[in-house]
């Protein structure tokens, strides 16, 4: 708190009865008084002025850190993408491995005429079948590892 003591030598006035307004004429202010407040005045602003420039200097910092976050979930969410889309792939290739044999061309698989044949044309189905699977998921381990190894994917 900053309080104005008005001294006898600070100031000098009219007499009585000269000074209508009760206005001072040949106000002398106190100059050291006045440097004094006015360097109080400035070190408060300047240590206002360090605390900004720290607080911004934070939020910049916190802003950096929340964008390097978000692109490391952004970096994630996009190697899930390049995943699921690999294994978008590899499926296709078994269907359309399945969509082979599943035409209507006439071969000896679709019309067994004995009981040794029947057996036969199972254990061709299920080789087939497993064949298909095990193609797939060797083609879809070779393609994550392909993908590791050339730093697409952690």
């Amino acid at each position: 708190i900053i309080s104005f003591v008005c001294r006898d030598e600070d100031y000098r006035s009219e007499p009585a009865g000269t000074a209508s307004n009760g206005s001072f004429i040949g106000y002398k202010p106190n100059i050291e008084e006045l440097e004094m407040l006015l360097e109080a005045y400035f070190v408060q602003i300047d240590g206002t002025l360090n605390k900004l420039s720290h607080l911004r200097e934070y939020v910049d910092d916190t802003e950096d850190y929340i964008n390097i976050m978000l692109d490391d979930k952004q970096n994630q969410l996009l190697q899930m993408g390049v995943m699921l889309s690999t294994a978008t792939v590899v499926i296709t290739a078994g269907v359309a491995v399945v969509g082979l044999f599943g035409m209507n061309i006439g071969i000896s698989l679709y019309t067994p005429v004995g009981e040794e044949q029947t057996r036969a044309a199972h254990v061709k189905f299920w080789e087939t079948t497993f064949g298909t699977i095990a193609g797939c998921t060797i083609l879809y381990v070779i393609a994550m590892g392909w993908g590791k190894r050339s730093g697409l994917l952690q």
